[in-house]
């Protein structure tokens, strides 16, 4: 979307964020909640041990993405979405004892390991992601 909107081209911002709630639909767990970290595209099981883990990152940027959905574009779809991601996402990946977030739930959303940092994740991205959130949310302050 950020490409989109430099090179001026609505019609690929259309299409990301087309491209962003359908494979969010489809990545969402409808039992759980939260966003799988693999899904197969014929639906076949998943081959990495990981696949139904939900992950601090793909939960970020999710939320990034859908702001600057609405953003770009005003689609009410973005917004329902981001409340329901944002929802999700603070419920359970903040250590709400010991600060920062947990990186790794299993698929009922429960931790699986208690680390907060190390190869994959690092101090940088919770408040990037953050940043960036309230830099578009900033903009729309009559939001209730």
């Amino acid at each position: 979307m950020d490409l989109a909107k430099r090179m001026n081209d609505r019609a690929l911002i259309d299409k990301a964020v087309e491209v962003l709630l359908t494979t969010l639909e489809y990545g969402w767990d409808k039992e759980y909640e939260g966003i799988f970290y693999f899904m197969d595209v014929k639906n076949y099981p998943g081959q990495s041990l990981e696949w139904d883990q939900k992950l601090w990152w793909v939960h970020l940027e999710t939320l990034i993405a859908l702001l600057k959905g609405y953003h770009h574009t005003g689609d009410l779809r973005c917004l329902d979405w981001f409340l329901k991601v944002h929802d999700y996402t603070w419920a359970h990946f903040p250590d709400k004892e010991n600060g920062e977030w947990f990186g790794y739930l299993n698929r009922q959303g429960e931790v699986l390991l208690p680390l907060k940092g190390g190869k994959w994740k690092g101090c940088f991205h919770v408040p990037r992601a953050l940043f960036q959130c309230s830099v578009i949310f900033a903009k729309y302050r009559d939001w209730e």
